[in-house]
């Protein structure tokens, strides 16, 4: 976090609130969208550029983790959705 503070203080890693949100209405609007695709920046170290497929986060690729993940954000945003 720090790292990414001191990055974005010298310009050199810029997010906004608008390009944040670019990889998930990418993942939801594009033809070029798989089911089930993980979405973010393209851009050098994923920090930043257009949206684009990404490779699946190492933690994410275990079952147990997908899910105890998935239910901290559930808790965190206090919004549910059905697993099947």
């Amino acid at each position: 976090m720090r790292i990414i503070r001191a990055l974005s203080a010298r310009g050199i890693v810029v997010g906004t609130v608008r390009t944040a949100q670019l990889p998930a209405l990418y993942a939801a609007t594009s033809p070029d969208a798989e089911r089930g695709g993980f979405y973010g920046p393209r851009g050098l170290g994923h920090m930043g550029g257009p949206p684009g497929e990404q490779k699946l986060y190492s933690r994410l690729r275990s079952v147990e983790e997908a899910r105890r993940i998935w239910h901290v954000s559930e808790e965190l945003t206090q919004v549910s959705f059905p697993s099947g």
